[in-house]
């Protein structure tokens, strides 16, 4: 489709519909199907990426900007917008001269996109280990969730290894995108190791069951002694555990505390 965006007409390819599941953006507007003379265009402003993309290395060159690889280049079917993709080495590289450069070479307004590698995946696109989709590639929401580490791995009980990371070498963005509900199903638990009352048993917390809102607890020597325990069972005996569906009990009433001395 040839669709009109906020700096030109491109030519996209429909990855989804409404009737899938609901769009994560702002649709763009959808002018026409592709037609032979487009199909045309495009090729030729293929030609003249790679073109732009050779210059654009010459002009970093020639300005000694080092770190920096040109890896592709969109021009609008107009020719009046480009956007050149580049990765660096260093966070902060000074481009300045080799935009300037090029929109004195071609009269037409230049953006230089940094791209990581989670953006390079995207686009690349595949499947995962699950067998669905990548999720950078079917999802835009999945490159603006902050940064993903071995630490957020560490926090959801999950030991580093190759199965956590995906085909960008990074940690799978669905380890980031699980995390805040991780993190919320902790502060309405018990922790770890800590000693719980469930009637007439006492037993001690090992593990999470995040997914079930529940706990293991090892109420004996045995391993068969562990139990899987939801925080519903443990909220009524234990402070300040608090299961996620609230409406289906009460919640207990505060320790009264010291009783207050009358002002003099």
């Amino acid at each position: 489709m040839v669709v009109a965006t906020e700096v030109g007409e491109f030519i996209g390819r429909v990855t989804l519909t409404p009737r899938r599941r609901e769009p994560y953006t702002e649709p763009y507007e959808i002018l026409r199907v592709v037609t032979p003379e487009d199909a045309r265009e495009a090729d030729q402003f293929r030609e003249l990426g790679r073109e732009i993309r050779n210059e654009a290395s010459k002009l970093a060159r020639d300005y000694r900007v080092t770190g920096v690889q040109f890896i592709g280049c969109d021009v609008s079917l107009d020719g009046s917008y480009i956007e050149v993709k580049y990765q660096a080495e260093a966070k902060e590289v000074d481009l300045a001269p080799v935009k300037d450069g090029l929109e004195r070479t071609y009269e037409a307004n230049v953006a230089l996109r940094r791209f990581r590698f989670i953006d390079r995946s995207g686009d690349a696109s595949g499947c995962d280990t699950c067998g669905l989709p990548l999720c950078c590639a079917t999802w835009s929401g999945a490159r603006s969730l902050g940064p993903v580490n071995v630490r957020l791995a560490k926090q959801q009980g999950v030991t580093p290894n190759e199965k956590i990371l995906g085909c960008c070498g990074e940690v799978k963005c669905c380890m980031r995108y699980e995390h805040d509900a991780y993190k919320e199903f902790k502060e309405r638990a018990p922790f770890r190791n800590s000693n719980v009352r469930l009637g007439e048993r006492e037993g001690e917390v090992v593990d999470y069951s995040m997914v079930k809102d529940s706990v293991f607890v090892q109420f004996g020597p045995r391993r068969t002694d562990q139990e899987l325990v939801p925080l519903g069972l443990l909220a009524r005996e234990n402070p300040g555990v608090i299961p996620a569906d609230t409406e289906e009990w009460e919640l207990p009433a505060p320790p009264p505390g010291p009783p207050q001395q009358p002002d003099s």
